[in-house]
Parts: structure tokens; sequence; C-alpha cells
């Protein structure tokens, strides 16, 4: 008869598993994934050391654990993400929510109390935009995605969590003259593609996720499309809120101000980089 296993020595392996693969924090992400499958919080594990394990859940840890192994984004293998203090479905069709965009979330809320109408544009598991609507209280969200596996899981997301909010979606790129919206938006969001192409291959991190997400092919004709969609999508006084490219920024913030936008800031992250524009049109 094998011997059984407890927590703490499972959790040692683990961890030690992890570190010989490379893999970052392998004591966190040890600790996420026992969390994980076991039910427990983070704390909870520190309590339950001495808890022998069964056979059903070291055989799911250890097919969790030779998938991180591999570099596999912890929120893939788990199928959410913690964003705003909501755990939102992701998958690997949509782009994994990154604490920066939460930072985005805390500017727009220091400058709006309410928003009618909130249109997230290149939306993926929607986050972004139903974080927004939930805390402005916003009657109508429009989800914008061109990638209709993405919007699945926005649909997913909206509806578990938007109650009081009408949620329409719509497949299609947003950086065409000719998508339009039934109603004009008090607040328009993105955070499109910005990463370079370059960029996105010295950084094979990011090959697990969708590359339409993450990469702009042209940065300056796709930003200058979105911003020409926003102005056209937005009531006059509405604000426009980007992520975008830290290096870039501020000649996007140009662009901003030459397609009719007052009152352009850039706004910087907590690692002090200009990561934000926010704007109102004119």
């Amino acid at each position: 008869m094998s011997p059984v296993l407890t927590l703490l020595e499972a959790l040692k392996k683990a961890e030690r598993y992890l570190a010989d693969h490379a893999i970052a924090s392998p004591r966190l992400e040890a600790q996420l994934l026992f969390s994980h499958v076991l039910g427990l919080s983070r704390v909870a594990l520190f309590t339950q050391y001495d808890r022998p394990l069964s056979g059903a859940e070291i055989r799911e840890l250890r097919e969790k654990l030779q998938t991180k192994a591999k570099g596999v984004p912890t929120a893939y293998i788990l199928g959410y993400r913690e964003f705003y203090g909501r755990r939102f479905r992701v998958t690997p069709d949509v782009l994994i929510p990154r604490p920066e965009t939460e930072e985005l979330v805390a500017h727009i809320l220091n400058r709006l109390q309410h928003a009618r109408h909130i249109a997230d544009a290149g939306a993926g598991s929607g986050v972004l935009g139903i974080t927004l609507a939930l805390e402005l209280k916003a009657a109508r969200l429009s989800l914008i995605d061109i990638s209709g596996a993405a919007l699945s899981v926005a649909r997913e997301n909206a509806q578990s969590f938007l109650r009081e909010t009408g949620c329409a979606y719509y497949q299609a790129d947003f950086c065409r003259a000719d998508f339009s919206l039934p109603e004009k938006a008090d607040l328009f969001v993105s955070n499109p593609p910005y990463v370079e192409p370059a960029e996105y291959a010295t950084t094979p991190s990011l090959h697990f996720e969708p590359r339409c997400a993450l990469v702009a092919e042209d940065f300056a004709a796709e930003h200058k499309a979105l911003i020409q969609t926003a102005f056209r999508l937005l009531a006059p006084g509405g604000l426009f809120a980007l992520e975008t490219h830290p290096q870039k920024s501020h000649e996007a913030k140009s662009w901003l101000e030459q397609a009719g936008f007052s009152q352009v800031r850039v706004e910087k992250d907590l690692a002090g980089r200009p990561h934000f524009i926010l704007a109102v049109r004119g």
C-alpha cells in the first residue's frame, strides 16, 4: 500500500517541481493550483497541512502541475481570473486581464460617477466593460470584438454579473468606418492590441494568448481608426478611455487632439509608465 501523501508534502513537491521547470514564483503558483483543486483558500492551505490527499486529488493536481510546467498561464488552467474584486471566466480565446487594466478602471471612476451607455471596443472577456457597467450603474453596455469566440466568453461573464444592465454584443471590426451602434455612448473604453510584432516575437510568455488581442500590426493606422470610431460613437461630452503602449502614449495623445478630442490627459500606471489616455469628445 502506498503511503498517504499529506497536503504539506504534496505542496513542497509541487513547488520543487515547478522551480525545476523554471516557472516564476513556483510557491505562489503551486498554492494557486492547490487552492483551486482542493476548494480551499490559500490561507486554509496553511491550516490543513496534515490533511491526506485522495488519489483523485493527486491525479488532478499532477495533471495541472504538468500543464503549468509547460508555461501555460495559470488563469487558463483554472479557467478564471480575479479582476476588480470579481472572478471572471477566461479561456485561451481571450486575453488574460492585467492589473494595469484595473488601474484604468480606477482612473475612469475618478472622472465619472455614472454612465448611461458604455461601449467596450475589443472587449475580449468583457472584464473592462462589465466592471465599469457595474461600478457606474450603466443602463446599457455594448461589447464589441472581432472574435466570436471571445464574445462568447464575454457573454458568459455578462450573464453572470449583469442583472440591471442591458447588454448587446457585436462581432465586428470596430476600426471600420462603417461600424456603428444604435445609440451614442457616453463612455467609450478600449484596451486594443498595442504590442509591436517584434516585441511579441521575443516574449514567449505572450504566445499562449491570442495574437489578435495583443499585437498591433500597424500601431498608428489601427489607433487612428479606433480614435475616429470613438469620436463617431460618443455623444458630445462623452469620455474616451484608452489603454495603450507606454512608449507611444504621447504620440497617441496628439492623434486624439487632432481628431477633435479635448481635455486629453495621459495617465501613468503604478509603475510610473504613461499607460492610459482619457479624453472628452468635443
